[in-house]
């Protein structure tokens, strides 16, 4: 299983649970939810806490054409773990402002991931591709031998 800047809960762990572990992230102050229930990032304000390290052009199309989560999400466990059960890998993103770097941290930590850290953003496989395809690699590699 491979982690890249992701959450990796217990079964039975909220992603609220695991938010509220450290400080929050930036990202949550930018976050603004529509009558449904699910959060957009403010558009002005995606560039700075969801991808810091891409252009800001790509920014702005992120910013347009982003996919909401809904807020419902954040309060779901998980039944079970894959972790507890395959290998696993996790990129920390030392410079998100999206999940904490120190939540990610302890989350790889728990789960026993190879780990690898880099400066980046939330959207390391934009702004790092060919870190985050090696690291794709050697776990691939590493789970097919």
């Amino acid at each position: 299983m491979l982690y890249i800047t992701a959450y990796a809960p217990d079964a039975g762990e909220k992603i609220s649970e695991l938010n509220g572990k450290y400080a929050p992230p930036p990202l949550v102050k930018a976050l603004i939810p529509d009558p449904a229930g699910f959060l957009y990032i403010q558009r002005d304000k995606l560039h700075e806490v969801f991808a810091k390290d891409v252009s800001e052009a790509e920014a702005r199309v992120m910013a347009a054409t982003q996919k909401p989560i809904n807020k419902a999400a954040f309060d779901q466990a998980v039944d079970s773990a894959a972790w507890k059960t395959i290998p696993s890998w996790y990129l920390v993103a030392q410079e998100d402002q999206a999940i904490n770097p120190q939540l990610q941290r302890f989350m790889a930590e728990r789960i026993g991931a190879r780990t690898t850290a880099i400066d980046a953003s939330h959207v390391p496989f934009l702004s790092h591709p060919d870190e985050v395809t090696k690291l794709i690699e050697a776990a691939a590699t590493a789970v097919t031998k």
